[in-house]
């Protein structure tokens, strides 16, 4: 694929997440519409995409060490975030929001469009590999900092166990790894009926990110902010600069691994800040900013690394 059709398929993607944001201020859709939409998404089109790339590839066992690198980088960008911004001077509920928008990156809703877009199936299985390990952070660690950062002091250890283990994709995963390894083949009609079901998911993902756009700022924010993505982008910038001195780019398990560690805050980290009383606006902003900086470093290396 030459580097005009990779700019084009990423200047689709980013029509779409613009034509989200347009649909918003316009008021033409219900408020409740990013919210319902985001719901769609996790527990229908894309556990349909994650069973549909385990169902197309085979699982190479050399690709495990994807979860344990998705894994890592989070857990890496959380302790380098949480030791920064536990000696700051801002509030707690401020510091809270920072520290879940470090934990993780949006794998699902955001680069499966664009990786799918590129590099097809291949790309797809291999990003969702990486995102398996990424699930925990977010689901887990993301959920602990929500706890230790909000008013409550005591820590619900059943419920976080329950968050991971019943989150409907990351179940999908699981059992789809398994179905894989094992060999188990579904009949025709329900292979196409999970085809039919993960169509929309790449288009309705892009919008809502999009939707969920917002530009709203003022000058501790701004301070904050940047100080959190500089964070945020460390890992990747490293690995930016050192992979390729170790490793052949043209591999999909590097590729992924620069690709994931690139990818924004998910948009979990607004629903933990509102539900522990942390600063949910400030959670918005981040996510925003990483989705327009994760754009532009994406599609810096997707044309770089053919």
């Amino acid at each position: 694929m030459n580097q005009f059709v990779i700019g084009e398929k990423i200047l689709t993607s980013v029509f779409i997440i613009f034509l989200g944001y347009i649909v918003k201020r316009m008021k033409i859709l219900p408020t409740t519409t990013g919210s319902v939409l985001n719901k769609f998404i996790i527990y229908i089109t894309l556990p349909a995409s994650i069973a549909k790339v385990f169902i197309d590839t085979h699982i190479n066992t050399n690709l495990f060490i994807l979860p344990f690198l998705g894994f890592s980088l989070g857990f890496i960008t959380f302790v380098i975030g949480y030791l920064f911004f536990k000696k700051c001077n801002v509030e707690k509920h401020t510091k809270g929001s920072l520290i879940v928008s470090l934990c993780g990156y949006n794998i699902g809703l955001f680069a499966f469009p664009f990786i799918l877009q590129i590099y097809g199936n291949n790309g797809l299985m291999h990003i969702a590999m990486f995102d398996m390990g990424n699930s925990f952070i977010v689901f887990g660690l993301a959920y602990i900092v929500a706890y230790i950062f909000s008013k409550d002091d005591v820590i619900d250890k059943k419920k976080i166990l329950k968050k991971i283990l019943y989150f409907f994709p990351f179940d999908i995963y699981i059992l789809s790894v398994i179905l894989n390894l094992t060999g188990v083949k579904f009949p025709n009609l329900i292979t196409n009926i999970i085809y039919q079901i993960s169509l929309p998911n790449s288009t309705l993902a892009l919008f809502v990110i999009g939707y969920f756009l917002d530009f709203k700022l003022n000058k501790d924010e701004i301070i904050s902010l940047f100080k959190g993505l500089v964070i945020k982008y460390l890992p990747g910038i490293i690995l930016f600069i050192g992979l390729p001195i170790f490793f052949d780019t043209s591999s999909m398990v590097i590729k992924a691994i620069m690709l994931g560690s690139i990818m924004p805050t998910p948009l979990i980290a607004v629903i933990y800040s509102d539900e522990r009383n942390l600063n949910v606006k400030l959670a918005s902003i981040f996510i925003t900013s990483t989705t327009i900086v994760s754009i532009i470093f994406m599609s810096l290396i997707m044309l770089k690394w053919l």
